[in-house]
């Protein structure tokens, strides 16, 4: 089954989860960058990135989104922010119109619930089937092995769920 990792990392958690996905499914990547970077440093980062999510922006990315119909099954990875996804997330769905899809969800974020971003991601990919979905605590500076091996049991888990069934 083709698929790809969809993600946007501003401070590299992403990245790390989507990296260890791509590896361990065989899986192509997309990283979203945006046209004009938010600061990943000091409080402009909290106000710009927390604004352009309550806001539901639509930032400009640095690359056009690609074609995306070969892709079966899609892993999309997104910070939270102010208790949603990062808006250059909402910038990728409008450009990359996907549907019957098969999609699988990852978020990080620096604590908390990520209830209603997850809810918020499958609305902004709805016509879409919706398979699993995972969790990280600032996977990139605390317990970064025992976070690549959550990814790792994840996908195994998964993989069973999408190997056909012998005798059917």
């Amino acid at each position: 089954m083709k698929s790809i990792v969809v993600f946007y990392s501003l401070e590299g958690n992403c990245k790390l989860i989507g990296q260890t996905i791509a590896k361990a499914t065989g899986a192509d990547v997309l990283e979203l960058k945006l046209e004009k970077p938010v600061p990943d440093k000091g409080p402009l980062k909290y106000i710009s990135g927390g604004h352009s999510a309550l806001k539901k922006m639509t930032p400009k990315l640095a690359e056009p989104v690609p074609n995306l119909s070969d892709y079966e099954l899609i892993f999309v990875g997104a910070p939270v922010w102010a208790g949603t996804f990062a808006p250059a997330l909402r910038t990728f769905a409008a450009k990359a119109h996907l549907e019957n899809k098969l999609m699988c969800f990852f978020t990080c974020c620096g604590g908390g619930s990520t209830e209603k971003c997850l809810a918020d991601m499958k609305a902004l990919f709805e016509g879409n089937t919706f398979l699993s979905e995972i969790q990280f605590v600032n996977p990139a500076s605390k317990n970064r092995e025992a976070c690549i091996l959550k990814t790792q049991s994840w996908i195994e888990n998964l993989s069973v769920t999408l190997s056909p069934q012998e005798g059917n």
